[in-house]
This record gives C-alpha cells, structure tokens and sequence, in this order.
C-alpha cells in the first residue's frame, strides 16, 4: 500500500475523498489533525451534548445532553436549559440525506410540563420538510385522545448546527415520553396479535 485514503462525510453535501502518498511531508500533520478532532471537534461538534461518559466494562457511552425549553416569567418568554443525564444512543442511520440519532434513559427523571422524556431524538433533515412530526404526533395522532402504541412528543427545538454542515439542514430535536420498535419489527403472527390486543385494550 502506497497511499492512504481519507474518506469525508458531511450530511447533505456528500463525500470528500483526500489521499496521500507515505512519503509526503504533510501526512504526520494531517494524521495529527485528524486524530485530534476526534476527540476536540472545536466547532464542529454539537455543544449541546455537554458530556461523554464511556462505559467500558459494558461497551456503550451515556451522554449528557441539554434540551432547551421555552417558560414563561412575567410574561416575557425565555429559554430553560435541561440537562438529560445518562442516555444511551439506541439507533442511528447513515450520515448522509436525512440523519436522525435517537438516544434513550428509561430512568430519566427530566420532566417539561409534567411528562418525563425518556428518549431524545435529533434529526438533520431539510430546511422545509413535508411533515412537521411533532405536530403531527401532539395535533393529530393524539388528539383529541391519546393512541395506545404511538410514543409522545413532549418537547421540540431546532438545535442551531456547525456552518460547516451548510445551508441545506437544519436540525430538529424531540424529546419523546416512550421508546418502541417499529411494528414491521415483529417476527410472528402471535406478536402482531398481542400488539394488536394491546391497542384495543387501550381504547
């Protein structure tokens, strides 16, 4: 192998692909570089998520991150910053087109407006998008009456994002009461029974 290739992802802009030869000069402040932001992303990270707890012995990391919530005092509005302690990431998709992590504390104790958020989901999606899921799930799905089955959308900000990522994301982040498998997920017709039950149970 002569050359080593770097490959560059960036959501909604593509890959960047950089090699270089052994010999070059450059390649021991470049591999320095690459190394170091991995763990001191500077500017490009997310500086809402404002600590990493790995855990070795049982192979994950919790993360502390820190939703903002919109109060009111005085009748001036302002925004509340929560922190949300030990979750764990639980799903992710490829970082390109549409990105969307989902993290989740089942003993979360982090409450907005009474209900305890569980799960945060980010998403890096387009400016304008066809559906507005918090207001579909809040507006819709449960109103005027909660749907068993469906999760529910307690909060939801728009996290402002490193210029690097450019103009074409925005990203938007949920905090959601429940955490669920998609209902394609079930392997047996006796599953797909019970949830069924379950649901007609619930109304």
């Amino acid at each position: 192998m002569k050359r080593i290739m770097f490959l560059f992802g960036i959501g909604g802009r593509g890959i960047y692909r950089l090699s270089a030869d052994w010999t070059n000069p450059q390649l021991n402040r470049l591999m320095f570089a690459f190394f170091y932001r991995l763990y001191d992303p500077g500017h490009f990270g997310d500086a809402t998520y404002v600590a990493m707890v790995p855990n070795f012995q049982n192979d994950f990391v919790e993360y502390t991150i820190r939703i903002s919530i919109k109060t009111q005092v005085d009748g001036v509005e302002t925004n509340e910053g929560l922190d949300c302690h030990g979750f764990s990431p639980i799903y992710a998709t490829s970082p390109f087109g549409s990105r969307t992590h989902i993290l989740s504390n089942p003993l979360s104790d982090i409450c907005v407006d009474g209900k305890v958020v569980t799960v945060v989901k980010d998403q890096l999606s387009r400016p304008d998008p066809r559906f507005d899921e918090y207001t579909i799930l809040n507006n819709h799905v449960h109103s005027p009456e909660k749907v068993p089955g469906v999760v529910e959308a307690v909060c939801h900000e728009l996290v402002e994002i490193s210029e690097s990522l450019g103009v074409t994301r925005v990203k938007h982040r949920m905090g959601l009461r429940q955490s669920g498998s998609p209902i394609m997920s079930i392997q047996t017709l006796r599953g797909m029974l019970e949830v069924v039950f379950d649901v007609l149970e619930g109304t």
